[in-house]
């Protein structure tokens, strides 16, 4: 069959991020036989009229549409995407005939609001690459995909409109065949965005209250082989050139024993690639850190999200502050850059416990500190399922609509304390409350030559300098409410 893939993402800050998950499906369709080409959305000025363009040109028996980001998870400062997602499918619509698949991780966060806005013809909730295969194999034969809603795919669900899709327990994962990444422009994300992007596992077995990867690839680690990962490395180096690599997985660190391998691996051939992470502050000792420096880490963001014992276990996190801190000073005393990534105003959050983790985390003195104010509530994570058990949110509340919690005590009082802390650090980022950086900006230093996470700049007095500029500003108040956000 004749397949189009659509990537909708048209988001480029911090930066551009190359569609992984649809370079996956697109990869196993065309081992199966089928015909791929992609439309990708996140350049150009005219992206629709592109993507008429194609669909007349290529004329597909079928079209994948990925949806990334439900939005930008920020507040106040929210950007929805609805709407333009909206447009992509009126104009598929609009332009041909072939029956609409979505999927993507955004979709699969709510899918049943997805089917119901949009007017698709299936959907695919989870991993895509055997489901939308599978898809394609009944739709060869005539057959209803809508039928073997049990049947496409490990720890995915199709589902045609109004059709509730049912989740499976994910299989392994072998991350192959590897992402067919020369569908797409990647040399233009890598000039544009800084890094290329690899995936190492699938899954997460943390019960971190208000997340949604467990929800997306399942509660259980599902890890590809060190040699294997490495492989796809030494691969992108030698096709595109050397160019630092951020891996994307939900946390790289963990489980003890996979890092270390990737490491020895990279080591072992003597790579020389640059590359940073997310990471969990569980288990990272010295030993890891320093590993992970002298394999070519160059950064680490530290999903550490409090540095106040209380909150962290209203959180659901599974580390203490001291834990907390001990990683950070690991990383450091190692030479790695560190980003500590913050959550403030979740359930249960005081003017007490901000101060608390403002003041532990002023003396880490990491990197660069990126603190959102407020939590996103998506369906079925556990904040979420506990507010609605509690009668503190409606259940209607959440959806496409961007909701966020943010403790009523300290509304008022928090955004004026972290743009207080923002001023006095000079190395914060409040994405909620001032645009992380602007398009210009970001343009400029990765035409400079500028690679890598842009937070790591950071580390310059100078850049201190300019970045409390930023937060002087006398209204301290959430300003003017977005018409496409709410607070409960």
């Amino acid at each position: 069959m004749r397949v189009l893939l659509v990537s909708a993402n048209r988001e480029r800050i911090p930066d551009p991020i190359f569609p992984l998950g649809l370079a996956y499906v697109a990869a196993a369709a065309r081992q199966a036989g089928h015909d791929i080409a992609v439309a990708d959305l996140c350049f150009g000025r005219s992206p629709l009229r592109d993507l008429t363009t194609q669909l007349r040109r290529f004329r597909p028996d079928l079209i994948g549409l990925s949806l990334r980001n439900v939005d930008n998870a920020a507040y106040p400062l929210t950007v929805d995407y609805i709407d333009h997602h909206r447009a992509v499918v009126d104009t598929l619509h609009a332009t041909s005939t072939a029956p609409v698949v979505l999927g993507g991780s955004g979709f699969s966060i709510m899918p049943e609001a997805y089917m119901e806005a949009f007017d698709g013809d299936w959907g695919i909730a989870g991993d895509g690459e055997s489901a939308f295969v599978a898809v394609l194999e009944e739709l060869a034969i005539g057959a209803d995909p809508g039928d073997v809603s049990g049947g496409v795919g490990p720890g995915t669900a199709a589902v045609r409109r109004g059709i509730t899709p049912r989740r499976m327990a994910p299989s392994a994962w072998s991350g192959k065949p590897w992402p067919a990444r020369d569908l797409l422009d990647y040399p233009r994300y890598i000039r544009r965005g800084g890094m290329g992007n690899v995936q190492t596992k699938r899954g997460c077995v943390f019960k971190c209250s208000y997340c949604t990867y467990p929800l997306l690839e399942g509660r259980r680690f599902r890890t590809r082989d060190a040699g294997d990962v490495v492989d796809e490395i030494e691969a992108l180096m030698r096709d595109y050139g050397p160019h630092p690599i951020f891996f994307v997985d939900s946390i790289l660190n963990f489980p003890r024993g996979h890092i270390e391998g990737i490491c020895a691996e990279i080591l072992r051939r003597g790579l020389g690639v640059r590359w940073s992470c997310y990471a969990t502050p569980v288990k990272l000792d010295r030993h890891q850190a320093q590993l992970m420096a002298a394999a070519g880490c160059e950064g680490i963001e530290l999903g550490t999200d409090a540095v106040d014992d209380a909150q962290l276990s209203r959180l659901g996190k599974s580390f203490s502050a001291e834990v907390a801190a001990s990683a950070n000073r690991h990383c450091m005393e190692a030479k790695l850059r560190v980003c500590q990534t913050l959550i403030f105003g979740a359930p249960g959050e005081t003017q007490d416990s901000v101060r608390s983790t403002c003041r532990a985390v002023r003396r880490m003195n990491p990197t660069a500190v990126v603190a959102m104010t407020g939590v996103r509530l998506y369906p079925g994570t556990p904040l979420t399922n506990s507010l609605i058990q509690q009668g503190r949110v409606a259940r209607h509340d959440i959806g496409l609509l961007p909701a966020f919690y943010i403790e009523p005590e300290i509304r008022d009082f928090l955004p004026r304390y972290l743009r207080q802390q923002a001023v006095q650090a000079g190395n914060w980022v409040l994405p909620g409350l001032a645009a992380p950086i602007l398009p210009g900006s970001q343009r400029l230093l990765r035409g400079l030559g500028i690679s890598g996470p842009l937070w790591r700049l950071l580390e310059n007095h100078w850049m201190h300098r300019l970045n409390r500029g930023r937060f002087r500003r006398p209204n301290t108040s959430w300003g003017v409410p977005h018409p496409k956000r709410k607070v409960v």
